[in-house]
């Protein structure tokens, strides 16, 4: 028997209007509300349901809030280094689009509650890679974090950072541009090393992205390659780009489509490290929130999630 288990935070826009929305479509269903209280307590949210049988998890929000989800729901069946990778593919995860920026699931599904509300009755679910990321984090301490959707070092997290920092009341996409043209206007790009399972690279950088999903930063499609269930991240190597040069490709990576180049390449690898060549500290987003500092070693874990889709 399915158990839904929707996990919210309700500092999102129109919290009240989303529970009642959630609770008149799935008035059917065995379904309970678990709602964050503090900041990490979506990361511990999980362990609760699972031990109370709830079997689909559902994140109410966006990346960030998706990312939280997948992390705790893995947790709960860590044994020491090890996962438990049977018990979770019965788990099945979806989320519930209302953040701002909603990159990961475009993947797969559109935003109505109807959509997942079919998803949900018609039990469709498929197994899809997830990332695994070995980083510094904020207070220098080594943290291993899996990601849905898509990591980048570089001028991501300097983006996210300044994001953060602007009004609530913009709406996301404004916040974005804005953040990214003061972030484009004012970085001084990052010399770094970066290996993967087939070449490596030394040079300068303005964005490094590993990729599951084929989108971020709301929408713009930077990894017009990637599939959720290859067992390989689609990488775009953004190099020394200028901020005229940007904006002449962004149209092309909003329609999700190759920029052609000398300074952005494109390639598949299963597994990356990323280090810092002129021991400058570099910003790591992982899907759209800033978490450390590289140096970072990542793998794609192949088809070890249950999605909705």
């Amino acid at each position: 028997m399915q158990k839904i288990a929707f996990f919210i935070n309700p500092t999102i826009r129109n919290f009240r209007n989303i529970e009642i929305e959630l609770q008149h479509h799935f008035i059917d269903f065995d379904y309970q509300f678990f709602i964050s209280e503090y900041h990490g307590h979506l990361l511990e949210l999980p362990l609760k349901a699972i031990k109370e049988g709830y079997n689909c998890m559902i994140a109410v929000g966006g990346d960030g809030t998706l990312n939280e989800i997948v992390n705790g729901t893995l947790k709960a069946f860590k044994n020491g280094d090890s996962y438990d990778w049977e018990a979770i593919s019965n788990i099945k995860i979806g989320v519930f689009p209302t953040g701002s920026g909603n990159d990961f699931v475009r993947n797969i599904y559109d935003s109505k509650v109807s959509t997942l509300l079919n998803l949900i009755q018609n039990q469709r679910s498929e197994l899809i890679d997830v990332g695994l990321a070995t980083f510094s984090n904020e207070n220098g301490v080594e943290e291993q974090r899996f990601f849905m959707n898509i990591t980048d070092v570089g001028i991501g997290g300097e983006v996210v950072i300044t994001k953060e920092k602007m009004p609530a009341f913009f709406s996301a996409k404004f916040n974005y541009l804005v953040s990214i043209l003061y972030v484009m206007a004012t970085y001084k790009k990052h010399q770094v090393k970066i290996k993967t399972d087939k070449d490596s690279y030394q040079g300068k950088i303005l964005n490094f992205v590993i990729a599951n999903g084929k989108y971020f930063g709301n929408a713009i499609g930077i990894a017009p390659h990637a599939l959720l269930d290859d067992g390989l991240f689609s990488i775009t190597n953004i190099g020394n780009v200028s901020l005229l040069d940007y904006f002449l490709h962004i149209g092309k990576a909003k329609k999700c489509q190759k920029i052609n180049h000398p300074q952005v390449s494109y390639t598949f690898s299963k597994e990356v490290f990323v280090e810092s060549a002129d021991h400058r500290k570099i910003t790591i987003d992982m899907d759209g929130e800033f978490v450390g500092f590289a140096p970072i070693a990542i793998t794609c874990l192949e088809k070890k999630i249950r999605f909705l889709k």
